[in-house]
C-alpha cells in the first residue's frame, strides 16, 4: 500500500484517465464536472466532491469525464486510517485511450493429436477459447511446442479460457483433445 497522497490532473472531454495507484479509500476533493470512477472491484457512477468512501483495496482507478468538457480533478487516495487535509500533490500526465478491436470468431475442430489451433498473431489483444463439447476435454499450450495432456491448460467440457486485454499472448496456440474428434471448439481473438 502506498502512503496517502493527493493527485491533481485534467481529463479531456469524454476521455478516460488511468491512475496506477493502490489504496483503500478515495475521495474526490474537487472536480469541474461529473465523472465516472472505475476500480477493480466495480464501477461507481457520477461521483462528486465529498463522496467515494470505499474500504475494499483497489490497484488502480479509471476516471472518465462525462461532463462533455475538460475536467480538472483533485483526488485523495489513502488507506482506512486517512487524514483529511494532507498537503502535497502529484500531476499525472499519462492518458489511456479506450481500446477497440475487430474480433475473429471461428469454429474449430480439435483431434487427439496436437495441432495448431491459432497462428501467432502480433496484433492479438484478446483471446477466448470455448469448449462447447459435452464430453471431451481440450488441452491448449502456447508457442511452437506440441500440446499434450501433461503440459496443456485443460478446458473442461462446457468451459472456456479467456485472456482479456492487458496481458495476452501473441504466440501460436496449439491444442489436443482427449477424444478422437471435437468439432465444438470456438475461438475469438482480436
Amino acid at each position: 500500500m502506498k502512503p496517502s497522497a493527493i493527485y491533481t490532473f485534467s481529463v479531456p472531454a469524454n476521455s478516460v484517465y488511468q491512475l496506477q495507484v493502490s489504496g483503500e479509500y478515495f475521495k474526490i476533493l474537487a472536480a469541474d464536472g461529473a465523472v465516472d470512477m472505475r476500480a477493480e472491484w466495480g464501477t461507481l457512477k457520477g461521483l462528486i466532491a465529498g463522496q467515494g468512501l470505499e474500504t475494499t483495496p483497489f490497484q488502480r482507478l479509471e476516471i472518465t469525464d462525462v461532463s462533455g468538457s475538460s475536467n480538472n480533478i483533485r483526488l485523495f487516495i489513502g488507506d482506512e486510517k486517512f487524514i483529511d487535509g494532507l498537503a502535497g500533490s502529484v500531476t499525472v500526465s499519462q492518458m489511456v485511450v479506450p481500446r477497440s478491436s475487430a474480433f475473429s470468431n471461428l469454429n474449430k475442430t480439435v483431434t487427439n493429436a496436437s495441432a495448431q489451433l491459432l497462428a501467432a498473431n502480433a496484433a492479438r489483444q484478446y483471446l477466448l477459447i470455448q469448449n462447447k463439447d459435452t464430453a471431451g476435454n481440450l488441452y491448449i499450450s502456447f508457442g511452437a511446442g506440441a500440446a499434450t495432456v501433461a503440459n496443456g491448460v485443460r478446458i473442461i467440457p462446457g468451459g472456456s479460457y479467456e485472456l482479456p486485454g492487458g496481458v495476452c499472448t501473441t504466440q501460436e496456440v496449439r491444442a489436443i483433445g482427449d477424444i478422437p474428434s471435437n468439432a465444438n471448439i470456438v475461438t475469438v481473438e482480436g
